[in-house]
């Protein structure tokens, strides 16, 4: 009674992920009927459209974590345009072998507006509306948890040279102005599986999924390219400001997010001291420049 009142979309599944039972909720979120889902393998009907390696990415991610958690793509949704978060839970033996999986969707928009609201901005910057911290921290260890070999990935640290004089010469509006500006500017020209955060401040992160080392650099020649076309802000000030990038590759070791994102910060540091508006790398025990 609880499994089909349920208004999170719930899929039971075997280990291989062929559905066994699902609830109403599943099949008013997605447009799949309970019928049509039956003995369906769902790593085919839902994962294998994005690709064998995120099929793998997941996979694993469950083998070691117990569990994986991402969006499903609006496109596999039949005609359902909304992007819900999907969160897949193992359930294990005493051997620690799954038996099944939990396929939970989880729909924000049944919560009342306030809430929904807090749920937001939880996770979101209020000024930019980009993903904070918190949300980035959580995406980096999901990056740290997959096997570099098939993932290569990176951070990008950003800051902005020059915004105190900004907020100094024009006022505070401005510079949240030129803030939001910013982040419109970058998320228009990122992938849509990279993540741009905003920390606070003039500081932003970008999580560069499957980039080698050598992408990684182009991105950030990119992203200093983009800051010599000034900025024409809403309040009719037009604004010229500059960037600098530290990036950490994602190391074979096992590291946590926060040491990766000091890295990412202690590269930045090292662009900064070289003159600013340019990028460099944190490499083991030293930073190299770009």
């Amino acid at each position: 009674m609880i499994f089909e009142h349920c208004p999170d979309g719930i899929v039971i599944t075997d280990a291989r992920g062929c559905v066994i039972e699902s609830n109403a909720s599943f099949t008013r979120m997605t447009g799949y009927t309970v019928d049509e889902l039956f003995d369906k393998n769902l790593f085919c009907l839902w994962v294998a459209n994005d690709g064998r390696t995120h099929y793998r990415t997941i996979r694993r991610s469950i083998a070691y974590t117990g569990y994986w958690q991402g969006e499903v793509s609006p496109r596999l949704m039949r005609n359902y345009m909304h992007r819900y978060p999907l969160r897949i839970n193992a359930i294990r033996n005493e051997q620690q072998k799954a038996l099944a999986l939990i396929w939970t969707l989880s729909d924000e928009t049944r919560l009342p507006e306030k809430q929904r609201e807090l749920v937001r901005l939880a996770h979101h910057d209020p000024l930019t509306g980009l993903p904070n911290r918190r949300s980035l921290m959580a995406r980096l260890e999901c990056m740290l948890n997959r096997p570099r070999r098939d993932t290569p990935s990176a951070v990008l640290y950003l800051d902005l040279d020059g915004f105190k004089q900004v907020n100094d010469t024009f006022g505070h509006k401005t510079g949240d102005n030129l803030l939001q500006a910013i982040a419109a500017r970058l998320s228009a020209r990122l992938r849509h599986n990279d993540m741009l955060a905003r920390l606070g401040g003039d500081e932003f992160v970008i999580a560069l999924e499957r980039n080698s080392h050598e992408d990684a650099a182009v991105v950030a020649e990119h992203i200093i390219e983009q800051f010599q076309t000034s900025f024409e802000l809403a309040d009719g000030n037009i604004v010229h400001i500059g960037a600098s990038v530290g990036i950490a590759s994602l190391p074979h070791d096992r590291i946590g997010a926060e040491l990766l994102l000091d890295r990412a910060d202690r590269a930045l540091y090292a662009a900064k001291r070289a003159g600013k508006g340019v990028y460099r790398f944190f490499e083991s025990s030293r930073v190299e420049d770009a």
